[in-house]
């Protein structure tokens, strides 16, 4: 996630980092969820802050007119009445961006105070321009910044009415403690309310990020359930359709020969695509709706099938009994208890599924295909399924061209559990997929079985 250095808000009041002008529109309460900001005034004002500025800024520059020209009209020199009305104009000006660069207006604000010389009325003047500046200081930059300025505009304002006094050193006192205490009121305001805009900034900041972590783990979540259908249909079309083929194959050539061999090999397509069928409508339905019954358990209107739950160990067996029909010679294994975890039934279901197609696809004339099942290792399913198999001759017009899916599937699908899948070639001939799955310790059944069963 990326963010906008000019729009951080700073949390710790007292923090030197700066708090930039930040769009009210990141933070718009709507957009966040949180219920609307009381106060009309202030969330119109909040919203136009170039208002406040204009208004303060003509208020400033009528009183300093109003100085100046009390000065022309008094003693002071013509050179006097210059150099304030110059510094009283770029007072003006820097109160309009006193939110950018309050750090100027006080020092122009420390030069007015300077600047005040017998004759002069423009200290009251000087005096309102550095408590403007001190708030702002306080609000948009820090408090240290804010205290270091109101010790410098103390001194300066002494040094002022000191030099206007003509070194009078009651006037001097009188004005250290007077200006000393209306610019610390400044400051504090400035630093109550500093502090209240970044905790409040930092809020909505922080609700802002809480939001765009909450639709990135929507995604995320939508990612997911993506992969894992991607996986079913994967597990249900190409067990499906290799089936499929390879009984469509066997009835083409038996069709002379063995006709009735050949309706036998049909019967069996016309059955494996009607379960497959009623699997992918299943599987897809999850998209559209949570159920296929509607109202009062009918059927729903569109048609779809209800939920099932998903293949366990149990119809293992019939998957096998596919995989023979289709012409694969397989000898099943199964060691110890089975695990009472739907999923590690799956997984180890669909590991199965998986590499029986890829050796029906693939592996040429193999003599034997042996499936192992070892659940004797408490924490551990361990499944192998080996053929001896010669590999698919690269010229073969008859090649299956894999995308290579299979067995990433197969992989994301043990790693979810921790396991691992190795999947290779093995001497002198054949195919071996070995695939390790964690499972919550059971403890040993003296009845677990150990069975090796042809099929």
């Amino acid at each position: 996630m990326s963010t906008d250095p000019a729009m951080v808000p700073q949390a710790q009041a007292g923090s030197s980092r700066v708090l930039r002008p930040r769009r009210i529109e990141d933070y718009d309460p709507q957009r966040l969820g949180l219920p609307k900001p009381p106060g009309f005034i202030r969330t119109f004002f909040r919203r136009n802050p170039w208002i406040i500025d204009s208004v303060l800024m003509g208020l400033f520059y009528y009183a300093s007119i109003g100085s100046v020209l009390a000065s022309a009209n008094g003693s002071m020199p013509i050179a006097g009445v210059l150099m304030s009305a110059i510094l009283s104009l770029g007072t003006t000006a820097a109160i309009l961006f006193r939110r950018f660069i309050p750090r100027i207006l006080a020092g122009i604000s420390s030069a007015l105070l300077l600047a005040v010389i017998p004759g002069s009325t423009g200290s009251s003047v000087g005096v309102i321009a550095m408590v403007i500046a001190l708030y702002a200081l306080a609000v948009y930059r820090s408090a240290r910044s804010a205290w270091l300025w109101t010790i410098i505009g103390t001194i300066v304002a002494t040094i002022g009415a000191l030099s206007a006094g003509l070194l009078d050193v009651a006037i001097a006192l009188v004005a250290f403690f007077g200006y000393g205490m209306m610019f610390v009121i400044a400051t504090l305001i400035g630093i109550s309310v500093g502090n209240r805009v970044r905790y409040m900034d930092a809020l909505f900041a922080r609700a802002a990020q809480l939001a765009r972590e909450r639709d990135q783990q929507a995604q995320l979540a939508t990612a997911s359930e993506r992969a894992r259908i991607a996986r079913e249909m994967h597990d249900i079309v190409a067990h499906s359709l290799t089936v499929m083929i390879a009984l469509a194959d066997g009835a083409t050539r038996a069709a002379t020969s063995d006709p009735g061999r050949a309706m036998d090999a049909m019967a069996h397509v016309s059955e494996i695509g009607r379960t497959s069928l009623t699997d992918m409508r299943r599987v897809l339905g999850v998209l559209t709706e949570a159920s296929g019954e509607g109202p009062g358990g009918a059927p729903s209107a569109t048609g779809a099938v209800p939920l099932a739950p998903q293949p366990t160990f149990d119809e293992l067996r019939p998957l096998i009994d596919s995989y023979r029909a289709a012409g694969l010679p397989i000898t099943l294994t199964v060691s110890g208890a089975v695990p009472e975890e739907s999923a590690t039934q799956l997984t180890v279901f669909r590991v199965v599924q998986e590499a029986l197609t890829n050796a029906l696809r693939y592996a040429r004339t193999p003599s034997r295909v042996e499936v192992a099942v070892d659940f004797t290792t408490a924490g551990l399913t361990e499944v192998i399924v080996r053929d001896d198999g010669l590999g698919t001759a690269a010229d073969s017009a008859t090649v299956s061209v894999g995308s290579g899916r299979g067995l990433i599937g197969m992989r994301e699908r043990v790693a979810l559990y921790g396991g691992t899948v190795d999947a290779g070639p093995i001497e002198p001939r054949g195919w071996r997929v070995h695939a390790r799955i964690p499972t919550a310790a059971h403890p040993s059944d003296p009845s677990s079985r150990q069975e090796s069963t042809p099929l």
